[in-house]
């Protein structure tokens, strides 16, 4: 084969590669530990801000003056007819995993353990019997995934209003603060090939805090993400500047780069190919 179609079908499954890594969903995020309390009143109004806890843009933890269970009031409200409770689906776009269901009896009940837990709804989490198992020490504890958002927490259940008049409390897990990613995986001060080395090896893992480690987006997982940011950050060395932060040095586009090491693929096989010959 010649050496010049040797170096196009290497350019041609390089960009291939880079393609596919940018196509894939964004992993799953992580959130551990219970940072914050949240306090429904008893007898407030589900559709005021103040009574709602806003976890994402999209899941917003409530429930009515008049009790039932816990409603998204993003989605489950309505300026005219108000907030709405259905059974075994609200709170709608959640998914809910605790040591009470059988499945998981025997689990660690940690958003860091959420592949080896069961998720079902909030109700059929509790068995269908919510107000009498809440607070026990086997149901308290949660992990939550947020579906949309795909972030799964620590919950842990402190209070349930008995009284048909909608008050609970929980405490949850936050988003870590993560430090600031700088594509410097390895820590020797630069954005170099050592980084992807590093970034490929612990690819699938969760970082602990978010942006630690590999984890250049600084979401709590090493993704394909964290390969985008090594990639638009390769090049970088380490600066004097406070805090030790990267300062970026003429490099090529990314572009550059990706056909500069197809180029080199193809040209290192057609000399070990007449070498060979």
């Amino acid at each position: 084969m010649p050496s010049r179609l040797r170096v196009c079908i290497a350019l041609i499954f390089l960009t291939a590669f880079v393609w596919i890594l940018g196509s894939v969903a964004t992993a799953q995020t992580v959130w551990s530990g219970l940072t914050v309390n949240f306090t429904k009143a008893e007898s407030g109004d589900a559709s005021l801000p103040e009574n709602q806890d806003r976890i994402t843009d999209d899941v917003w933890i409530t429930r009515n003056s008049f009790g039932m269970g816990l409603l998204n009031a993003n989605s489950e409200c309505d300026a005219l007819l108000g907030c709405s409770y259905t059974h075994n689906s609200s709170p709608l776009g959640t998914e809910w995993a605790n040591a009470g269901m059988l499945a998981n009896s025997d689990k660690s009940i940690a958003a860091t353990n959420w592949q080896n837990l069961t998720f079902t709804n909030w109700e059929g989490a509790y068995g269908n019997t919510v107000g009498r198992v809440i607070l026990t020490p086997t149901y308290r504890d949660a992990v939550v995934h947020l579906i949309d958002d795909n972030i799964y927490l620590d919950l842990r259940f402190t209070d349930w209003g008995q009284l048909g008049a909608g008050g609970f409390s929980y405490l949850r897990s936050a988003p870590a603060s993560a430090p600031s990613p700088t594509g410097d995986y390895n820590g020797n001060g630069v954005v170099d090939a050592a980084d992807y080395v590093a970034w490929r090896n612990t690819l699938g893992q969760t970082a602990s805090p978010a942006g630690s480690g590999a984890d250049g987006n600084a979401n709590g997982t090493i993704d394909v993400g964290d390969f985008a940011f090594w990639r638009a950050h390769f090049g970088n060395t380490a600066g004097s500047g406070s805090g030790g932060n990267l300062e970026t040095i003429q490099v090529p586009e990314p572009s550059t780069l990706s056909l500069v090491l197809a180029l080199s693929m193809g040209l290192l096989h057609a000399r070990k190919q007449r070498s060979m010959g």
